[in-house]
Formats: C-alpha cells, sequence, structure tokens
C-alpha cells in the first residue's frame, strides 16, 4: 500500500537529483520501503556517498541496517522531465509488485 507521492522536476539532464531520504531508527533497523516512478528512470540509492543499490526498471528497495546511517534514493533524467514517485512500506519483488509481507 502507498504511504507517500511525490512529484519531482529534473533541474538538469543526466545528473543524479535527490527525490527522498530516508533514516531508519536502529531500533527497526529491518524496515524497508519501496519506491516506484512514473514514467521509469534509473534510480540508485547512496549511504554516506556510496551507491549501495542501483537500479534501470523504474522501481528500487531501501531500507534496512545502512538506512540507520540515513539514505538518499536518487533518480536520473532530463531537464525539465517530470516524475511521480509512489513510496511504500514494504518491499517491490522482480515483478514490480509491492510485497507487505516482508514486513515484521
Amino acid at each position: 500500500m502507498p504511504t507517500q507521492y511525490k512529484a519531482h522536476t529534473f533541474k538538469e539532464s543526466d545528473s543524479w537529483e535527490t527525490v527522498d531520504t530516508y533514516w531508519s531508527s536502529p531500533l527497526s533497523y529491518w524496515a524497508m520501503k519501496s519506491m516506484r516512478v512514473e514514467p521509469p528512470v534509473p534510480l540508485r540509492v547512496k549511504t554516506m556517498g556510496r551507491v549501495v543499490e542501483e537500479s534501470d526498471e523504474g522501481w528500487i528497495n531501501y531500507g534496512g541496517l545502512s538506512a540507520v546511517l540515513v539514505q538518499s534514493v536518487q533518480a536520473r533524467g532530463k531537464a525539465g522531465q517530470k516524475i511521480r514517485a509512489i513510496i511504500s512500506d514494504g518491499t517491490v519483488d522482480e515483478h514490480g509488485e509491492v510485497n507487505d509481507a516482508e514486513l515484521l
């Protein structure tokens, strides 16, 4: 189930821009989230300046232990292009479906 919607318009072509940031308490380090963007664009997750996850599918999972250090979810598109991000609690499987069953 979606928990949040965000819109983003790219300012520059082919540069990574932050769409969302996420921090998780050390007491809930197992919590996972997912982001799906429409139209699909490349996504990545960075923690402490290091890329920890990448996707060209238009969706990505993030959270987990590295979220204790703050994660940035970034997207890359063309200048002026608008995307809609759907952020959900739970992970996305290989078919692009949100799986809430992985929540603890």
